[in-house]
């Protein structure tokens, strides 16, 4: 299993003339570059119709459930027209990045990429438009499910840190309850609190003037539970820090910058509609944010920082632990069920020039080795002891090995038995239908898959594979 990160840079265009693309992969822990290439994403004019069709039933939903209605309350109609919508938009997608020119740029990709890595796909672009589309519906990840989306801005720097920043011993949060009112934000409190080895500071309803504690003092986190929202296109974005007085995050840009330099990493809006908060604060080379991409209803909001602190706090990688969150809100089926594609909403806003941090690193611990040589059999085997009285036996250890090595590879070259590498096409997709290969491209411009001759049981042979010869 490795770590993979592959940055979907996407630049000028429309849904109706195409956008241009820059596809990047790279090994997540060494950060060598494995695979770039470019080329264009076909006209899509049906897109993001199907989106806003969506949203629309989606959000009539959503502001139901938020206000207190019960599912008694939610039709029927209502949520099958929210679960129709969504299969139309699935379907386009899809259509849309299966086209045969999309999937010729994916083509080097594939090989580099196995089945259980940790995959972060990164949609980076200054298209807002293309922050709102369910990237994780592309049907590709089914065979990568271990990927979870984020999204980015382009020209990221690593932020200016303070020469005086020292990593506290506890993580440090500063946690803004803003206004309450139709919700629930105790419970948000109750699950702070209940963080291990955290610091929480509460700021209840504050007005404009009480955010000083935020560039005053060094927090790790900053989180936010209560009403928000966006507009201008969702350009901008709206916090209601009391009942009284909603501030433009924009008129916080300069405490955020002071907070960015005294060590903030994360901020969590735990509110509805952020993408306007997310796309502001990536010009702040913020690290990291987690918004909601809509309105949320009230007990996915909980829900999903109750199951993400958890898998953070306890180990999880940043991404994992958004998407093992997501994945839970799912299950719960009662959730999907009132309001079809909640558990979407929660997305990461990554600044690329900073590597997502693990709990223990916001406290200044160096991330541990899994395979530590200290704690692993080697050790044992290489220990004082083992070297004085083993030392014969394993030269001639090594000696066997060598030989059965060779043995090994002879076997497998003659073997006819081999299962082919799936992992290295033998050759690029052949288009225009003609399915020889499950890589090759229909008439309709998608991948053969089940249909193509490799596939069908008692169909021909063609070679697709380098294990095939």
């Amino acid at each position: 299993m490795g770590k993979k990160l592959i940055i979907f840079k996407i630049g000028e265009g429309s849904f109706e003339k195409g956008f241009s693309v820059t596809i990047r992969l790279s090994d997540d822990d060494s950060k060598e570059l494995l695979v770039e290439t470019e080329g264009r994403l076909p006209p899509a004019p049906n897109l993001y119709q199907s989106y806003t069709d969506w949203q629309s039933s989606y959000r009539s939903l959503a502001i139901s459930l938020r206000l207190g209605a019960n599912s008694a309350q939610v039709t029927n109609v209502a949520v099958s027209q929210c679960l129709e919508y969504i299969n139309v938009l699935q379907i386009n997608l899809n259509q849309w990045l299966e086209n045969t020119a999309v999937q010729s740029l994916l083509f080097d990709l594939f090989p580099h990429l196995h089945q259980q890595d940790l995959i972060r796909f990164v949609i980076q672009t200054a298209d807002v438009r293309l922050w709102q589309l369910p990237w994780h519906l592309w049907s590709v990840w089914h065979r990568y499910p271990q990927t979870e989306i984020a999204l980015s801005k382009p020209n990221c720097q690593k932020p200016n840190r303070s020469n005086d920043f020292h990593y506290p011993r506890k993580v440090r949060i500063l946690a803004i309850l803003g206004d309450r009112r139709s919700i629930d934000i105790e419970r948000d409190r109750r699950i702070l609190n209940n963080l291990p080895n955290a610091e929480v500071v509460f700021l209840d309803q504050p007005n404009l003037a009480e955010l000083t504690p935020l560039w005053e003092q060094s927090w790790q986190i900053l989180f936010f539970a209560g009403h928000s929202s966006s507009n201008d296109n969702n350009q901008c974005g709206l916090l209601q820090i009391n009942p009284y007085e909603t501030i433009d995050i924009q008129r916080l840009k300069n405490t955020l910058a002071k907070a960015i330099h005294n060590g903030l990493e994360l901020a969590i809006f735990n509110s509805c509609d952020g993408l306007g908060l997310g796309f502001n604060l990536a010009d702040l080379q913020l690290p990291q944010t987690i918004i909601m991409r809509e309105a949320v209803p009230d007990e996915v909001a909980q829900e999903f920082l109750k199951f993400f602190l958890q898998a953070y706090s306890q180990g999880e990688t940043l991404y994992q632990a958004v998407k093992d969150a997501k994945a839970k809100i799912q299950d719960l089926y009662h959730l999907e069920q009132q309001a079809p594609g909640s558990s979407w909403l929660p997305v990461i806003c990554q600044n690329l020039a900073v590597d997502p941090p693990l709990w223990e690193n916001l406290t200044g611990k160096k991330t541990k080795q899994g395979n530590n040589l200290k704690n692993s059999g080697f050790s044992r085997f290489f220990s004082k002891r083992s070297i004085v009285v083993g030392g014969v036996t394993m030269i001639v250890g090594i000696a066997l090995l060598i030989i059965g090595f060779n043995f090994l590879e002879k076997f497998s070259l003659s073997s006819s038995n081999t299962p082919p590498d799936m992992s290295k096409p033998i050759r690029k997709p052949l288009e225009g239908g003609v399915c020889e290969c499950p890589y090759d491209i229909d008439k309709a411009g998608r991948l053969c898959g089940g249909k193509s001759a490799y596939s069908r049981p008692g169909g021909s042979q063609p070679i697709c594979y380098v294990g095939d010869k």
